[in-house]
């Protein structure tokens, strides 16, 4: 019956905003939605995009067909999206690194987000994680820095130019310490050094690192969102330990081509607000560790990614950082 109300609830959405655009209200969508994840398939992006491709499917009545693009950090199924036509039929699942950190960090990105794409919604956040070996002589950010101050210090990321990379090098800047990157390919190898005593910590999304954490192998030391994460209720923020302000979440939201009809980004954003009330959907992203976001318009959700770009841009900038 609920599902049923919202199903009809969003008709009659859809036959409001469609008005006078020359489409049927009945016609959106009238065949399959292509959802690109510019990730490999198994990965929390992909999962995420998954669990959002369903709800689409059972609130708007047509098939949302999961597509993966992975490579290049995400750019390379980026650009699919990018050059996709903007019908309301294809979507690409956005994050941090291909549509905030790719037009800093690439020069020759063959896309921008601001004029390329569209917000359709935001999904969910999660901050990152400062996770150190138990025997790395510091438990807190104050040790942390003190260490640093006292010789050189190494930290390790999923990869150069990640958003775990550039979150260290937003630290760097805020604390005034100078750090040794060792970039690894991907969560899994960092943590192997990490836990391995080759490198003494990392920064890390908390879903990927939350088990090694909660059972002891991995200490952590301080999480980048402004409130504690739900999900390391224990562990204090940077901001809190010194450094007000400092904030460097990770997210995963949906847009579309620039061009999309707004009737069409309407539907789409409703759809997925309703989802994010739904127990079943926030149930299943606190098993990824991912907090589902708030209710939100598309214009809201384009003032965030604006904010975003703005933001991770200047960091890559006083950073240095370059992709090799």
């Amino acid at each position: 019956m609920e599902e049923d109300m919202i199903k009809k609830g969003l008709c009659v959405a859809a036959l409001c905003l469609l008005a006078g655009t020359g489409a049927r209200a009945a016609d959106y969508p009238s065949k399959p939605i292509r959802l690109i994840v510019p990730f490999p398939a198994g990965q929390s992006g992909d999962l995420i995009g998954r669990v959002f491709a369903e709800q689409i499917t059972r609130r708007l009545g047509q098939s949302v067909v999961v597509e993966n693009r992975p490579g290049a950090g995400g750019t390379l199924g980026t650009d699919v999206a990018v050059r996709s036509a903007p019908d309301g039929y294809t979507l690409v699942l956005i994050s941090n690194g291909p549509y905030a950190i790719a037009p800093a960090i690439y020069p020759k990105l063959t896309y921008h987000p601001q004029t390329d794409l569209v917000g359709v919604a935001l999904l969910g956040t999660s901050p990152q994680v400062f996770a150190a070996n138990p025997q790395a002589g510091f438990s807190d950010i104050k040790s942390f820095v003190a260490k640093a101050r006292g010789g050189q210090l190494t930290f390790g990321s999923s990869g150069n130019g990640s958003t775990q990379h550039l979150t260290m090098e937003y630290f760097e800047k805020t604390a005034g310490i100078t750090l040794m990157h060792v970039p690894f390919r991907g969560s899994a190898d960092a943590q192997t050094q990490v836990l391995g005593g080759q490198i003494p910590m990392l920064v890390d999304s908390v879903p990927a690192s939350l088990a090694q954490i909660k059972a002891g192998r991995m200490k952590a030391i301080a999480v980048t969102s402004l409130q504690r994460s739900e999900f390391l209720p224990d562990v204090p923020t940077v901001a809190e330990q010194g450094y007000p302000g400092f904030e460097a979440i990770g997210w995963f939201g949906l847009a579309a081509p620039a061009g999309t009809p707004q009737p069409a980004l309407d539907i789409l954003n409703g759809a997925v607000q309703a989802a994010l009330t739904d127990p079943a959907v926030t149930s299943k992203l606190a098993t990824m560790a991912v907090t589902p976001a708030g209710k939100e318009t598309p214009a809201h959700f384009g003032n965030f990614l604006r904010s975003e770009i703005a933001k991770w841009g200047k960091i890559v900038k006083e950073s240095g950082a370059t992709i090799d």
